[in-house]
């Protein structure tokens, strides 16, 4: 029920104590009983409507903005936690939604990776014949010896005991075959050698060269092929030889007469000129003498500047017949046009 407000007037002392009650100017126990009943009955009206959910105000959803939101029902926290722990795609995702390979573009793939990758063939039997490895892949030779239990290998391993790895590349028509020699004795050698054409024929084994740990290099059993180049020059008073140049190496030849009689018995200097590409990387001394007679001979002098010096012995003349002891040196100029 509603409160209903009370009336204070003020204290009268003209008036007696009933008057004044009466009125309205004294505090009694039913003026203040009828206040705490009021304080009472508002506090339970109070708790009653805070636990009212059914809108007591008769709030709308326009009233607060809600006429402008999707009334669609929330999935709850246990629908949300078992959408998210679902991994058997629950959206139905393609793979070209998200820009990956399908189940058959990914086999595809995998299966043309298969075919380049350098898998291991275990160890080679003896009585392995190379030219038959053509399988892509790569072998272990485990201590047979080269020639009779493992054949067609470097000339250079026949009749010696050989540990190494064999890698086959290309394709069984198109082949390279690496082999690398390994023992506790020596460093690593790696041979190398190809297979192609219409008939499939093996190269022969070449070997590469490498330097130690320390960065030295060296060679031994070497045939130069590299470039050649050939010279005649003039080695004093009108007397020529032809100079030979292949690889770094240089070499001399002379055999023939002075145009004009050389000074006899003291060094003349830069009667001649060595061209650039031919020049020693120190003096180079060659014995030059009479077909005939002996007590005539000469020396010529090479040095790395490119000068020639020459001195004569036993007064040779026009008429004297000169051979030129086989000579040669090391150039590092560049390779001659």
């Amino acid at each position: 029920m509603s409160y209903e407000k009370q009336t204070w007037n003020k204290y009268d002392e003209l008036k007696t104590e009933e008057e004044n009650i009466e009125n309205g100017a004294v505090v009694t126990d039913n003026r203040m009983n009828h206040m705490e009943t009021g304080i009472g009955d508002n506090d339970a009206n109070l708790a009653s409507h805070l636990a009212d959910k059914n809108n007591p105000h008769k709030v709308t959803a326009a009233q607060v903005g809600l006429d402008k939101v999707d009334n669609v029902k929330q999935a709850s926290k246990v629908e949300f936690d078992s959408h998210i722990n679902n991994k058997s795609n629950p959206h139905a995702v393609t793979a070209s939604q998200v820009g990956a390979y399908t189940k058959a573009e990914s086999d595809s793939k995998l299966t043309d990776l298969s075919n380049k990758v350098i898998a291991n063939k275990g160890n080679l039997a003896s009585g392995t014949d190379l030219d038959n490895v053509i399988d892509i892949g790569t072998y272990r030779i485990g201590g047979l010896t080269g020639g009779t239990d493992i054949i067609n290998v470097p000339s250079e391993r026949s009749g010696t005991t050989i540990y190494a790895y064999l890698t086959v590349s290309g394709t069984t028509t198109s082949v390279v075959q690496e082999l690398i020699v390994y023992d506790s004795k020596t460093v690593s050698q790696i041979y190398s050698r190809s297979r192609s054409g219409s008939t499939p024929t093996f190269s022969p084994w070449s070997k590469t060269v490498m330097a130690d740990d320390s960065g030295k290099v060296t060679v031994s059993n070497t045939i130069d092929s590299g470039q050649v180049k050939t010279a005649t020059i003039n080695t004093g008073y009108g007397r020529s030889a032809v100079i030979t140049r292949i690889g770094n190496t240089v070499t001399i030849t002379s055999q023939n007469q002075h145009s004009s009689v050389p000074a006899n018995g003291s060094w003349q200097r830069g009667i001649g000129t060595l061209p650039l590409g031919f020049r020693p990387v120190a003096d180079a001394l060659i014995y030059n003498h009479d077909l005939s007679n002996a007590s005539k001979f000469s020396w010529s002098l090479f040095h790395p500047n490119g000068a020639i010096d020459l001195f004569s012995n036993g007064n040779i003349t026009t008429s004297d017949y000169i051979l030129s002891s086989g000579q040669f040196w090391i150039t590092k100029d560049d390779f001659p046009n």
